[in-house]
Parts: C-alpha cells; structure tokens; sequence
C-alpha cells in the first residue's frame, strides 16, 4: 500500500474552516486562533500543493478552482474524524463506567473477599465491583468477565495467573462439639467424630496417613462441594473439617472454630488472580487486581 501524501492537519483545519465560512476571521474564531494564524497556515497549504485556495479581496474571500476541488472533501473527512472520536470517547465512557465484573469461586467471596471489602472501597470509592460467585472456571468473553480469582495449580493456557494466598490443608471443628465429644489429644481420637469432606474422601486421607491416625477410617462423612458448605457445618458442629487458613481465618480468629491440632498439610494449588494475557486490564479492574495481590500479603 502506497503512502499517503497528506499536508499538515493543523493547515487542512484553517483552510477547511475558512473555506465554510468564506472568511478568516470567522474560521480564527472557530478554531481559536488569531486571524494572522489562519492566514499564515492556509498560505502554508498553498506552498505546500502549489496552487492558489483563495482569491483575497479587500473585505471578502472567495474559492479558487482548486480550493473548490478541496473545500467539500476536506469538510466531509473532518466530520468523519470528529464522529469516529465521539464514538470511540462514548465507548470509553460506557466501558469505564460499568462496574468490574469479578467471576470468584463462591467459597473464596464469602470467607475471605467480601470480609475485606471495605478497604477496596475505601481505598477507591469511584470503582465499582460486580461479584459472581461461581464454581465453574470462567470463560473470558466480550461482555465477559474482566477478571477472576480461582483455585488450581495455575495451568490455564492464556492465563496470566499471580498467586493469592497457598493452601494448607488442617482439621477445624467447633469448641461446642469438643466440649459434647471425647477430647482430641491426638489425632486417632478423630475415630469418635464425624468427618467433613470437600468434594472426596482424598484430602482426610492424605491428612490421616501423614498424622498417622491408623483408627480412624476417612471413608465415612458427608462430602460437600463447596468449602464455605464444609466449614458452615463444621462451625455449627456437625463433625469435623478440613480447611485452609484463606478460609477459615474469619472463624479462627473470632473462635467459631478452633484447631486441634498443629499438623498442617501443604498442597500444590492456590488462590490465583486471573485474567486474559492478550486483553490489556481497564484502570479499575487493575486497581482491583493491585489490591487483592496486597490485601493477600497483609500479615
């Protein structure tokens, strides 16, 4: 494709405009300039195509045959121009100002994300969220999400992934089923409780073997597909769960649940921001994604 041969924009507006008018002054009012400005750059424009735009009397100007040829595409293509940069500052205004579509596994929003909250708004009160809490990984669309936190390994081709918060895996229950049941001094003492399961049998499994808890059989308890439905059970007494710190620090902290023991099992998977690698982020979603990535490194 071959290159434009265009003159300067500054010179195409002072004759366009002088052009619709008929008149410098009018055109230097217009664009606010002076009139010595108008006239310099039209001259400008001359220079540069070779030919002569304006026949210059005393009070009036008028078109040559060449500014004739110019003046009606000229004013065509600047209208063009101005309702192409409308458009485009309309979808910036609509795109900025729609809330921050957040995908979050249901679990993660309720235990952790919304008790934190305040502080995102506090810290930027013109931004804000939309949250969908979901079990499913998200898919990010036009109209989509613009951003998600989820659990896994941070194997998701196309993803960028920042880590979160890790995950360690250890028994909760509540201080009222202690204080109904037989003691826990160790970890075969489980064998009297009922135990909480998240989705399988394999994470109490894991944690028995490496507690060497051999009386207790991990193949009996409700199993739960979500950890806030595990850790409400565990919390209103129903047996014991397993849990991360993420969490169940709220009900740690505030002693609707306590544990029992120090062992604490690591696993490979984590908490992860999530977002498209060739979908560059809208201010507000960054700001958010700025916050969740300090709010998770708070002590």
């Amino acid at each position: 494709m071959s290159s434009r041969q265009l003159p300067p924009l500054s010179m195409v507006r002072a004759f366009e405009a002088a052009a619709r008018h008929l008149s410098f002054s009018q055109a230097a009012d217009e664009l606010g300039v002076t009139h010595s400005a108008v006239s310099h750059q039209i001259r400008g424009l001359e220079d540069w195509l070779g030919e002569p735009l304006f026949v210059r009397a005393a009070r009036k100007v008028h078109l040559t045959p060449a500014g004739e040829v110019l003046a009606s595409p000229l004013t065509l293509a600047l209208d063009t121009i101005a309702e192409a940069v409308l458009a485009v500052r309309i979808l910036s205004v609509e795109d900025n100002g729609r809330p921050v579509l957040v995908s979050v596994e249901p679990a993660f929003a309720a235990r952790w994300l919304v008790l934190r909250l305040d502080r995102f708004y506090a810290a930027h009160p013109d931004v804000q969220l939309h949250l969908v809490p979901t079990p499913d990984f998200v898919e990010f669309k036009d109209g989509g999400a613009d951003i998600a936190i989820r659990y896994g390994r941070a194997d998701w081709p196309g993803l960028v992934a920042e880590k979160l918060l890790g995950s360690a895996s250890f028994p909760v229950v509540s201080p009222s089923l202690m204080a109904r049941g037989k003691g826990l001094r160790e970890p075969n003492d489980l064998a009297a409780y009922t135990l909480i399961h998240e989705d399988s049998f394999e994470d109490w499994a894991g944690w028995l073997k490496a507690a060497g808890a051999t009386a207790v059989d991990p193949l009996k308890g409700p199993i739960f597909d979500d950890a806030h439905l595990t850790l409400e059970a565990a919390t209103s007494g129903q047996g014991v769960a397993l849990a991360d710190e993420a969490l169940a620090a709220a009900a740690l902290e505030d002693g609707r649940l306590v544990r029992p023991f120090d062992l604490t099992l690591e696993t490979a998977a984590a908490y992860h921001v999530v977002y498209p690698y060739d979908r560059p982020l809208r201010a507000d979603t960054e700001a958010f994604r700025d916050w969740l990535v300090q709010e998770a490194a708070r002590p």
